[in-house]
């Protein structure tokens, strides 16, 4: 899988191996999405961002055009789900591989 990559500082940073924590804090904005005001939108999709990347929200905030926070929060968002669903084609594939041995 391609892992994401941001521009902090002038710096490229690959999306890190993530721990499992982080489905809480992406799903709690996934389904509190209607209630987060407006003025807090942008924000709330840099600090999800800025977990994925172990940066500050600050400097995701001070460092994306703006045009790029919500396609990289997607992006972000999609490489999340494949990782926590990554293995599971694997496991069937050696299983289907073991069944047949």
């Amino acid at each position: 899988m391609n892992r994401p990559t941001i521009e902090i500082n002038g710096q490229i940073i690959e999306m890190k191996n993530l721990k499992a924590r982080i489905w809480r804090e992406v799903m709690k904005f996934e389904t509190g999405r209607k209630d987060i005001d407006t003025v807090d939108y942008v924000d709330k999709q840099c600090a999800i961002i800025a977990m994925a990347f172990g940066v500050t929200a600050d400097e995701v905030l001070d460092n994306l055009e703006i045009g790029e926070v919500t396609p990289k929060y997607f992006e972000v968002f999609n490489a999340i789900v494949a990782m926590l669903t990554e293995k599971l084609g694997k496991k069937n594939v050696e299983a289907e591989v073991a069944a047949q041995a």
